[in-house]
C-alpha cells in the first residue's frame, strides 16, 4: 500500500491506500474509509462504535449546491516538498484569491496516487451534496478547496497549499509498498451503521 503523511495546521494525519480502499485518519476519534469500487464513504467512530454512511448516489441526485468557478494560474517552478520538485500555482474562486498550491505531476503518476485523488473527489462531492442548501453559506475558497481534486490532472498532486502567507497543508512523506495490518480497511461488524438521515 501507499502511506502519505499530511500536516494540516498542527495536526499530522495519515492517508493509506491499497488501490481499492483509502483510509484517512481525520482526528483522534474518527477515521474515514472510502471504497473506490462502490464509491461509498464511511465515517467510523470507534469510541461510539458507530459508522456513518455517506451515500452519494442518493445525496448527489438531490442537491449539488451552487457552482464555484475555480481558476488556476501557473507561477512557474515551486519548492521541493517531501523530496519532490513542484510547480507553483495560484488559485482563485469566483474571482477571489484563495492561495497557492505546490503541485507534483510526478507524484500524481505514482502507484495508488491517481486512484486516491479519484476517491478524494468522490468524498468531496459527497460532502458538497451533504451540505445541500447550506452550501450557499460556505465561503467561496472553502468550496474551491473542496473541488481542488478536479484540477489534479493539471497541477498534479497538491503537495502543499499556502493561504495568507501560512502553510495550510503539506505532505511530509510518501511511502510505497508498505505492508499493512490485515484489518486496516475492516470495520468491526458490531459497529452500528447510521445514515445522515438518522
Amino acid at each position: 500500500a501507499t502511506v502519505i503523511e499530511v500536516q494540516r495546521n498542527n495536526d499530522l494525519n495519515t492517508v493509506v491506500t491499497d488501490g481499492k480502499f483509502a483510509r484517512m485518519n481525520m482526528s483522534a476519534s474518527e477515521y474515514v474509509i472510502v471504497d473506490y469500487m462502490k464509491q461509498t464513504v464511511k465515517v467510523v467512530n470507534p469510541q461510539k462504535q458507530q459508522v456513518m454512511l455517506l451515500d452519494a448516489a442518493k445525496l448527489a441526485s438531490t442537491n449539488n449546491g451552487p457552482l464555484v468557478r475555480t481558476s488556476i494560474q501557473s507561477l512557474g517552478e515551486g519548492i521541493k516538498v517531501a523530496g519532490y520538485p513542484t510547480q507553483k500555482y495560484s488559485y482563485s474562486a469566483n474571482g477571489k484569491t484563495c492561495g497557492v498550491i505546490y503541485g507534483s505531476l510526478d507524484v500524481y503518476q505514482k502507484q495508488g496516487i491517481k486512484e486516491l485523488f479519484q476517491a478524494l473527489k468522490v468524498m468531496m462531492d459527497k460532502q458538497r451534496a451533504v451540505l445541500g442548501g447550506l452550501v450557499s453559506m460556505v465561503d467561496d475558497c472553502t468550496l474551491a478547496d473542496m473541488s481542488l481534486s478536479d484540477h489534479v490532472k493539471i497541477v498534479g498532486a497538491p503537495m502543499r497549499t499556502d493561504k495568507n502567507g501560512h502553510v495550510e497543508t503539506e505532505i511530509k512523506s510518501i511511502k510505497y509498498d508498505v505492508q499493512l495490518p490485515a484489518d486496516t480497511f475492516v470495520i468491526p461488524a458490531s459497529y452500528k451503521t447510521v445514515t445522515l438521515q438518522d
